[in-house]
């Protein structure tokens, strides 16, 4: 018996020792896929510049020195949505780096973003009229995988008024809120908090289902 209580204990602290998986995006059974892309090429609508790099599988955002990139698909528009993407931390010394998801957008000065941060806490915020809302600010989470390197998946599932936040395939928080009336846009964004190195922030994938 004693032999026995032991292997269980060494099973469970070799089990919390492991590293947090991300989930791939798989989206509900029986929906239907409005969008998909695994950015083989940079046909899928975003909006190009000098800070996004679209290529051989990724979605990459060249971030500043304590600059933010948020980038709006241009060519859909969803109602009801459920929303994922793979986000893969920078290798490398690790600097503090948000990366996020967009949805119920208007246009680049109307949106909600969930995002997460590489030290292991997740918000929620909204931008009105250009001007920057906190309504959930920097809530630990042990469902973030905080390795540099590792591959986290976001979700947002939003119905009605109603949004729900995955991370990893946890849920994490529901917000009721107020969408757009004649629908909405979704997309991606990256913070770099650090105010003197720049770094480079890759989105493996966006799926999007009904």
């Amino acid at each position: 018996m004693f032999r026995q209580l032991c292997l269980v204990a060494c099973a469970l602290i070799v089990l919390a020792a492991m590293p947090v998986r991300a989930l791939a995006c798989e989206g509900n059974e029986g929906s239907e896929v409005i969008f998909e892309d695994k950015f083989t090429d940079d046909a899928g609508g975003w909006a190009l510049n000098n800070a996004v790099e679209v290529k051989d599988g990724s979605f990459a955002l060249k971030l500043a020195p304590d600059d933010l990139e948020t980038n709006l698909n241009v060519t859909f528009t969803v109602e009801n949505a459920d929303i994922c993407s793979e986000v893969v931390w920078p290798e490398g010394d690790p600097v503090t780096l948000g990366a996020g998801l967009l949805f119920w957008g208007l246009d680049n000065k109307n949106y909600f973003q969930f995002g997460i941060l590489d030290s292991g806490k997740y918000w929620i915020a909204r931008k009105l009229d250009g001007k920057w809302q906190t309504i959930v600010e920097n809530i630990d989470s042990s469902a973030i995988n905080t390795a540099p390197g590792g591959t986290n998946t976001l979700r947002v599932k939003a119905s009605g008024i109603t949004a729900s936040f995955y991370i990893n395939g946890t849920k994490v928080r529901d917000l009721r809120g107020q969408p757009p009336k004649s629908g909405w846009r979704f997309g991606l964004s990256g913070d770099n908090f650090d105010k003197e190195k720049e770094t480079r922030l890759v989105f493996k994938s966006v799926k999007v289902t009904n």
